[in-house]
């Protein structure tokens, strides 16, 4: 009988201790299957997170509050986009307009409203005359859109901001006269588009 009931025993607890041990082992596989996902690379970032955390109310603090801004000139592309806006043939050179209105100490916006206001942005100036300002009454012919751009943005300079024109009005008074006569529709035309450019 006592043989009877080891056996039975036996019997009872081998399949049981089995049952148990595959059980914890299942468990213990599905835990390192998680924690192997928990360790996936996001953009070069390593995160080892174990099971509990992944279902964390908050996530993690990964290093500190950088103090730092990388920070960079919006205003070529504002020109750039507001140029391809209009479909201005001068799109493509709307990083040297800006590197022109540097050099020259001008608002960026001014070259391309009065270019707004004199030819649509190039749409309607004359063919091969790169001549978007209406400079001199629209008679000079430029060779390239770099030359016409860069003597337009000297001509500025020199002629206008150095002798104190620096105002839409003011310019007007000089870079359109006929306008002075009609209540100044030029200059209410380019401080339209300094605006929209702003």
């Amino acid at each position: 009988m006592k043989r009877f009931l080891l056996l039975a025993l036996f019997f009872l607890l081998t399949p049981l201790t089995l049952g148990v041990s595959f059980f914890t082992l299942t468990q213990l596989t599905q835990v390192k299957e998680i924690d192997t996902l928990a360790r996936t690379s996001v953009k070069g970032v390593t995160t080892a997170k174990t099971p509990s955390q992944l279902f964390a109310a908050l996530p993690e603090a990964i290093g500190g509050i950088s103090t730092a801004i990388a920070t960079g000139d919006a205003r070529p592309v504002i020109i750039d986009q507001y140029l391809t806006l209009y479909d201005s043939p001068m799109a493509p050179y709307a990083d040297f307009l800006f590197e022109m209105s540097e050099k020259y100490g001008l608002d960026y916006r001014l070259m391309i409203a009065i270019a707004q206001c004199e030819s649509n942005l190039c749409k309607k100036a004359p063919p091969g005359s790169y001549n978007c300002w209406g400079f001199e009454n629209g008679t000079t012919n430029f060779s390239s859109w770099e030359q016409a751009i860069e003597q337009v943005a000297k001509t500025l300079k020199e002629r206008y901001i150095d002798q104190g024109l620096v105002t839409p009005e003011q310019i007007m008074a000089k870079y359109a006269p006929p306008s002075v006569e009609k209540g100044g529709p030029w200059a209410i035309c380019v401080n339209q588009f300094l605006e929209e450019l702003q």
